[in-house]
């Protein structure tokens, strides 16, 4: 049970504390142009056909390594990159992110062959892209002995 300076102390602070507005709280669309953050325009410094893997069941994996910077060089993580790949069995359009380091590796598997990736699209609709400043193809052919990358 209180004592009776503690019920005052409550009742006083009740009566004369100020009154704050309420607060909203607005949410933020997480698609919003991240210009700011990078110097504009942005581009592929490094578009890397990596060395094969042989999976378990004799298919082949071909992976490509594609690194994003902006005009001062620095890394761009977390923008969104569209690229077309097209292999001996079949031919996709796929899109990821970049990771912190501005990189993203795209795989496709399939049975030796011609393998090949074009870069479509980077950051669509939220920053300039330079398309002739680097690399936007790259092929190489896996055969069921090695593999000769081609840039």
């Amino acid at each position: 049970m209180p004592t009776g300076s503690k019920v005052a102390t409550v009742v006083f602070r009740r009566l004369f504390r100020t009154r704050r507005p309420p607060v909203t709280i607005e949410r933020h669309p997480d698609d919003l142009p991240k210009r700011g953050l990078f110097a504009e325009p942005i581009r592929v410094t490094k578009l890397d056909v990596l060395p094969a893997e042989r999976l378990d069941d004799d298919q082949l994996r071909a992976t490509f390594l594609v690194e994003v910077k902006d005009a001062e060089d620095r890394r761009c993580p977390d923008l969104a990159v569209e690229a077309s790949l097209s292999g001996p069995a079949r031919t996709a359009t796929v899109q990821g992110t970049t990771d912190m380091m501005g990189r993203i590796r795209f795989r496709m598997v399939g049975p030796p062959g011609e393998y090949a990736i074009h870069i479509d699209l980077i950051a669509p609709g939220g920053l300039d892209w330079e398309t002739d400043a680097g690399p936007r193809t790259a092929s190489t052919d896996l055969s069921a002995e090695g593999t000769e990358p081609r840039g």
